[in-house]
């Protein structure tokens, strides 16, 4: 296979397309995935040739080093970044399995792994699908080892990023007590607020003192006060009460 050098304008049109990748052909998407493997040259025939041999994107990143190299135009640099990729996949395949928090146990068992040995306040967001998969994680925190900073903005940000179907929070205490503070119900009451304004599920809010002592606002029956208070729907009805009276 005779390689052709690749002018640049082609790479950026390229890599725009990927904001909408569900428009891509899978020669596409591994065209533009080999782009870090092989910095000067056209990949596209290489992902042709690619798809060819393994017939699926699926199949390609499962292959082994030697096998990926018989195919033309894959060396030995191009064969292990492809593997990479593949091992990264099906680790990412496990650990997903591994994080669904569907009860407060698995929640429990989640966090203690999560928080063993912090030595500071920290504030996780755990971004759930519906089936309680975690999607992502969010982590906050700041030099006051008993403080955590968070701007609601960023957690909006995330939010339209993400689209998540629920939001759990989780922070710990560095005091051995597990009694929310005002500060934590300052930030449970907003937290509420932002997920109903957006139409996200928020869960319960969880403290944990490091020493499997856990605080649930939901176990409390303090979350179902703040779902009452901080909705959307209910905030819009005292405005509008207020307002005629």
């Amino acid at each position: 296979m005779k390689v052709k050098i690749l002018h640049e304008g082609h790479r950026q049109r390229m890599k725009k397309r990927l904001y909408n990748g569900s428009d891509m052909f899978d020669h596409e998407v591994l065209e533009v995935l080999l782009f870090e493997a092989c910095p000067r040259i056209n990949t596209n025939p290489i992902a042709h040739a690619l798809l060819d041999r393994f017939c699926s994107i699926s199949e390609v990143l499962k292959a082994d080093i030697e096998e990926l190299k018989t195919v033309q135009g894959v060396g030995k640099n191009v064969a292990e970044y492809i593997r990479t990729v593949g091992l990264c996949t099906e680790r990412a395949g496990e650990i997903g399995a591994m994080a669904q928090l569907k009860t407060f146990a698995d929640c429990k068992k989640f966090i203690s792994v999560r928080f063993a040995g912090k030595t500071e306040e920290a504030l996780e967001l755990y971004f759930l699908e519906k089936n309680g998969r975690v999607r992502r994680i969010y982590t906050y925190s700041s030099a006051d080892r008993n403080k955590v900073v968070m701007d609601g903005g960023d957690i909006l940000k995330n939010i339209a990023l993400a689209k998540p179907y629920a939001v759990l929070a989780v922070h710990n205490h560095l005091n051995g007590c597990t009694e929310p503070s005002a500060n934590d119900c300052e930030f449970t009451n907003l937290l509420q607020f932002i997920c109903s304004m957006n139409g996200i599920a928020f869960p319960d809010h969880i403290i944990y003192d490091g020493d499997e002592g856990f605080y649930s606002y939901r176990e409390s029956g303090a979350l179902e006060d703040i779902r009452n208070k901080y909705t959307m729907g209910n905030i819009v009805k005292w405005i509008k009460s207020s307002s005629t009276t």
